[in-house]
């Protein structure tokens, strides 16, 4: 049974607003211009089991963004 009302995150542990995945052409290229302009990488870039290549950062307002090949 869930909760009335909104789940409140746990203290100092922001909730995942969102995932977003955006095609790029080069997912190493474009991880080496984040880290430049100062983007913190989660993962990657790594290969994926099924068949793409990927790596996935988080934005100020706490989305997380994948860009994959």
């Amino acid at each position: 049974m869930l909760p009335p009302g909104p789940v409140v995150p746990v203290s100092g542990c922001p909730a995942q607003r969102g995932n977003f995945t955006l095609p790029v052409d080069d997912v190493d290229a474009m991880c080496k211009d984040l880290t430049a302009r100062g983007v913190t990488l989660l993962n990657g870039p790594m290969d994926r089991p099924w068949g793409i290549r990927t790596a996935s950062f988080r934005d100020p307002g706490g989305h997380i963004w994948e860009i994959a090949q």
